[in-house]
């Protein structure tokens, strides 16, 4: 029924929450959320990558212009209009000032997480 999503290796397809789709550092960021029980250990969520390609197209026909053009992978094209049939089309609403806060407190974390880790790595090799 969801060929893409299949071949991506999601399985609990009837678990899907909803999916969020960013533009990171020269890719497409997919990340696709669940619902779960509390308590459970199954991740929350899902993240997939995927490259853009890029085309060189003719900007003005008058001038023999050329431009570079890239343009998302169509396995993420398709993945999205799976997950739209899944979850219902989804209109990106202005973040409040609270998932601001939540996500710059989220954000904070992962980084400080991953400065702590990078000093541990240092101290070792002294």
């Amino acid at each position: 029924m969801y060929p893409t999503l299949q071949s991506m290796g999601i399985t609990s397809i009837q678990d899907i929450e909803k999916f969020t789709l960013r533009y990171e550092g020269g890719h497409d960021v997919l990340k696709i959320y669940y619902r779960r029980e509390k308590g459970s250990l199954l991740p929350k969520s899902k993240k997939f990558k995927f490259g853009r390609s890029t085309k060189t197209v003719l900007a003005d026909g008058g001038q023999q212009t050329y431009r570079q053009v890239q343009e998302p992978s169509l396995i993420v094209l398709r993945a999205m209009e799976e997950l739209e049939k899944i979850v219902g089309k989804q209109h990106e609403s202005k973040a409040t000032k609270e998932d601001l806060i939540k996500e710059l407190e989220h954000l904070e974390k992962v980084v400080n997480s991953k400065i702590e880790e990078i000093k541990t790595k240092i101290q070792a090799m002294e």
